[in-house]
């Protein structure tokens, strides 16, 4: 992912940010990869490593890393379920499966 980033203090990122670059400790070990989506948690932890300055995409550049592409989503199920027709209802569990897939790639709230 070659893009721009910034220096960003820790206390200016929040969950949803990207990682324009890899992330490392004092001592070279790879505490991020390059293009990870920062959540709570981690910023936490981060914190706790202490960790000061984090290289963040510009805002358009990790709404691009982020966003998703159901035409892609559904040529990449198709080709996993290859051997599943799509309305086959006599293979219950192999839908299901698909269904649970599709909606945690599109991230759409699962139905109960």
């Amino acid at each position: 992912m070659n893009g721009t980033y910034q220096l960003t203090p820790l206390a200016a990122v929040g969950p949803g940010m990207v990682l324009g670059d890899v992330l490392r400790d004092g001592k070279g070990n790879v505490l991020l990869a390059q293009g990870v989506v920062l959540t709570e948690g981690m910023l936490a932890s981060l914190a706790r490593h202490g960790v000061e300055l984090l290289p963040i995409l510009g805002a358009a550049r990790a709404e691009a890393a982020v966003a998703i592409d159901p035409t892609q989503v559904q040529e990449r199920l198709d080709r996993l379920f290859r051997k599943h027709e799509r309305d086959n209802h006599g293979d219950w569990a192999t839908g299901l499966l698909r269904q649970y897939m599709e909606d945690f790639r599109l991230k759409r709230e699962v139905q109960r």
